[in-house]
């Protein structure tokens, strides 16, 4: 029963109820960008973007309140291979991609936002990926509107690759950032944060940190309760902005890890 005054109490105390139902009557258009191999963990924050939708509310039983919150939206799966071809993922997954760089409707001006996922920490992108990337970022439309890209783990390679990081605030995988403080020094890497905005780009660090960002972007963008309720089932966006650890204690341990993996392996070979 206390979930039907949500949106009511939350009209009062938090973004005005009007507003609220002009977010909930937006169909989003949402760019999931996968120019190569990437990581099956990194793709799941797009989940928390279905999980908002009406038929996925209803479908949960929430009641009509929360359901009227709900934001349509239409995903596209962009490649460089040709649409219905696989992108290989990790776990031995795959992903179907339905559309190509060069398609109309991922076309700058037509996302409403751009999830890059992390592939290979090695991997070198063509200028044709970089423009990609670089177009949506730079993209304005006449009334101010832009193009939310948002990075995952080693996503944060293809913005860097892209040249759109220069000047900005960002945030990566906390074991790689020695490498990219070396390679980008023109970017301001924040090393103490699961994730960073700067603009309308927002960067995470590794993995599931990917979903903590994602968490902290539907408590920013969308309506008060349906962003909490989807928080909620999803269990995410409770680790906070801040890491638990710094960064000396989280190398030492690592270190260790490493360490007491040499001395496993020999104990395992002498058994």
């Amino acid at each position: 029963m206390w979930i039907e005054v949500l949106p009511l109490l939350y009209g009062l105390f938090g973004l005005p109820l009007a507003q609220q139902r002009d977010m909930a009557g937006k169909h989003l258009k949402i760019g999931v960008f996968v120019p190569d191999a990437v990581q099956l963990l990194d793709l799941s924050p797009i989940d928390l973007f279905g999980m908002t939708t009406p038929w996925y509310l209803q479908a949960c039983g929430l009641p009509e309140s929360m359901v009227r919150l709900g934001v349509e939206n239409t995903i596209h799966y962009i490649g460089m291979k040709d649409v219905g071809e696989f992108v290989n993922l990790t776990a031995s997954a795959s992903l179907k991609v339905t559309r190509r760089i060069g398609d109309v409707d991922v076309e700058p001006g037509k996302l409403d936002i751009l999830l890059i996922p992390g592939p290979d920490p090695s991997a070198v992108f063509g200028d044709d990926v970089k423009a990609f990337v670089k177009s949506h970022v730079d993209w304005a439309g006449g009334k101010g509107e832009k193009t939310d890209v948002l990075s995952v783990c080693t996503g944060i390679n293809v913005l860097a690759q892209a040249g759109v990081l220069d000047g900005r605030k960002a945030s990566g995988p906390r074991a790689l950032l020695p490498v990219l403080q070396k390679k980008y020094p023109k970017t301001d890497w924040v090393e103490d944060k699961r994730w960073a905005v700067d603009g309308t780009i927002w960067t995470s660090g590794g993995i599931t940190n990917g979903q903590e960002m994602v968490a902290a972007y539907l408590r920013e963008k969308f309506p008060g309760p349906l962003a909490e309720a989807v928080c909620a089932m999803a269990d995410v966006g409770e680790k906070g902005l801040e890491y638990s650890t710094g960064k000396v204690r989280s190398n030492v341990w690592f270190l260790w890890l490493i360490i007491r993996s040499v001395f496993v392996g020999k104990k395992e070979k002498s058994a």
